[in-house]
């Protein structure tokens, strides 16, 4: 039994088992189903009166959504791929996490989401009704009241603006329940991912990979868009269909002895006895090192120790990791598993891996191999002392062309 649009959402995070899958077991009486109704029910009364006492707000229906999450980030590749100019007239903005916002779109008819809702929970109890107790617990049965009113609301509303302009098209970083109620609704989807993508998961356990034995549902997207291959081949072995493209860079010419360090949000993340060991090295063989603060950080201890190692730190806050790169054009950037790794080595840069894998060993569960494309600080020093000592730029591309 295939899982449909409107609950892939709540699986798609997960792996599922191609063969032994919960779905062809035999539906039992769900105990909790009277409650999720009930507690939806009066869910989607609060978005349809709350939309009540709000202003609407658009009026002619551009041909682009963009949606915000709860990080302010993850939906800029919009502009980069699709406005560039940033032309307000081609888009608008609906903020999922805020019902204050979205419930001005349009006003939506109370019976329309109530259709939807009950269309919703249909398909929901025919599937956790299959569920054992324990996979019930991993999959949040009480956040799944919460989210079907919101994905029956949006689904109204997207083929509400859909009635209205048939070339909307839906842009998301990665907002599976929005963008599974805009393809319900029968909207053009685009996922544009912020970073590497995560692993799925079983039941909520890390398991490596195994697309023999596993899928991973994730909503049917028109478009899906990655940084690396890695990322592509997992969600093609896994059964994902949607049409997958990889970011366009371009190999960077002309590299400087610059070492460009990306920085962790969190301090926990950094163990800063070996990045000065790292830093020193650098200076050892001259090279002018930045430091790069991540977007969302907001401690003091890793600006204190760029001055302290009187270190030049970045000031543009919002340039994004490859912007940096083109423009100050080192050979080497360091980073803590991050996307920046990623975009270094495919614009012919070496990335040098600084995360403490005996900090997290889940790293190695991650759909991009961050063993074989980074020289990882902890274990491959010699092969980085080699480029070092002959850091020739004919040199480097060969060295990243054998770990592309």
């Amino acid at each position: 039994m295939p899982l449909s649009q409107r609950i892939i959402w709540f699986f798609s995070e997960s792996y599922i088992s191609r063969e032994d899958s919960f779905l062809n077991n035999k539906r039992r009486f769900f105990t909790y189903g009277p409650a999720i109704f009930i507690i939806g029910f009066a869910r989607i009364l609060r978005l349809y009166f709350l939309q009540k006492s709000m202003k609407m707000d658009i009026v002619d229906v551009p041909d682009h959504v963009v949606v915000k999450t709860a990080a302010p980030h993850m939906h800029m590749n919009y502009f980069g791929l699709f406005n560039i100019s940033h032309d307000q007239s081609k888009y608008f903005y609906i903020e999922s996490f805020n019902s204050k916002q979205f419930t001005q779109i349009k006003r939506l008819n109370f019976w329309d989401i109530f259709i939807e809702f009950h269309l919703t929970f249909k398909e929901f109890t025919n599937v956790f009704s299959r569920l054992g107790s324990e996979e019930r617990k991993s999959y949040a049965l009480k956040q799944a009241s919460i989210s079907m009113s919101v994905f029956s609301y949006f689904t109204c509303l997207f083929k509400n603006l859909k009635n209205e302009n048939s070339n909307i098209k839906i842009f998301s970083g990665g907002a599976h329940l929005i963008s599974a109620a805009a393809i319900t609704a029968g909207a053009r989807t685009y996922w544009l991912s912020h970073g590497m993508i995560a692993p799925a998961r079983l039941q909520g356990a890390d398991i490596e990979h195994d697309p023999l034995k596993y899928y991973i549902p994730i909503p049917q997207y028109d478009y899906i868009y990655l940084y690396s291959k890695d990322e592509k081949t997992y969600l093609s072995d896994h059964g994902v269909s949607s049409q997958i493209i990889l970011y366009d860079f371009k190999k960077i010419k002309n590299l400087k002895n610059k070492l460009v360090i990306f920085m962790p949000c969190f301090d926990s993340s950094i163990d800063f006895q070996e990045l000065a060991m790292l830093i020193d090295l650098f200076k050892k063989y001259n090279y002018k090192i930045i430091i790069k603060p991540h977007i969302s950080y907001e401690g003091g201890m890793q600006l204190e120790f760029a001055k302290s190692k009187n270190l030049s730190i970045s000031k543009s806050v919002k340039t994004s990791g490859a912007e940096l790169m083109r423009s100050e054009r080192p050979k080497f950037i360091a980073g803590w598993l991050s996307t920046t790794l990623c975009e270094a080595l495919r614009q012919g840069i070496i990335p040098i891996n600084l995360w403490n894998n005996t900090l997290d060993e889940n790293q190695k569960f991650l759909p991009y191999n961050f063993r074989k494309r980074t020289i990882w600080w902890q274990e491959d020093q010699e092969t980085l002392l080699k480029i070092l000592d002959d850091s020739d730029e004919k040199l480097i591309e060969k060295f990243v062309d054998t770990m592309s």
